[in-house]
Parts: C-alpha cells; sequence; structure tokens
C-alpha cells in the first residue's frame, strides 16, 4: 500500500480554522484573567508593605517592646521589601560577586 497525501476540502480548512479561533480566544479569555489577578496581587502586597512599614516606625517609637516583636517586624519588612523589588518593579536580586567593580 502506498501512503496517499490527501488534500483538505475547503470545509476542512474552516473547521481548522475555527477550531484554532476557538482555542485562541479561550486562551486569551485565561490570560486576561490572569492579568487582572496579577494587578489585584500587585495592590494587595503593595498595601501590606505600606501597613508592615508603618507598624516598623511604630514599633521603633515605642519604648519597651520586645526584641523579638522588633526583630519579627524587621524581618517581614525585609521580605516584603524583596518581594515589592521582584513583584512590582521588576528588580532582581545582585550578587554583589557578579557586579564588575573594581575596588
Amino acid at each position: 500500500m502506498a501512503d496517499e497525501k490527501r488534500e483538505m476540502t475547503d470545509g476542512e480548512y474552516l473547521e481548522m480554522s475555527n477550531h484554532l479561533k476557538k482555542l485562541y480566544d479561550e486562551m486569551e479569555e485565561k490570560n486576561a484573567k490572569l492579568m487582572f489577578d496579577k494587578l489585584d496581587l500587585k495592590k494587595v502586597l503593595t498595601t501590606v508593605y505600606g501597613l508592615v512599614r508603618i507598624i516598623d516606625n511604630m514599633v521603633d517609637a515605642i519604648h519597651g517592646v520586645p526584641t523579638e516583636l522588633e526583630i519579627l517586624v524587621q524581618t517581614l519588612r525585609a521580605y516584603l521589601s524583596d518581594e515589592m523589588d521582584t513583584h512590582i518593579f521588576n528588580i532582581k536580586a545582585i550578587d554583589i560577586n557578579e557586579l564588575d567593580i573594581e575596588v
């Protein structure tokens, strides 16, 4: 038996084209939803970071705050600061050894 290549009909091309358009539209819809979700998460992260900065400033101003609480707040602020750099400002962590700086 010889392999015969069959020509596609106009109807088959149209059906394939419609199917691909449907898949593309579904993907675009999912992408748009993900973009809105990402925007909401950025808003939440920004708000939380601002609140933690306020708490950090308040803890610094109040005398007699337990050291453990100060350390927890400072650690949380540092962690959120790194996340802000990555997810809001699109700044990647810099390895000081990768910089071409002569001292």
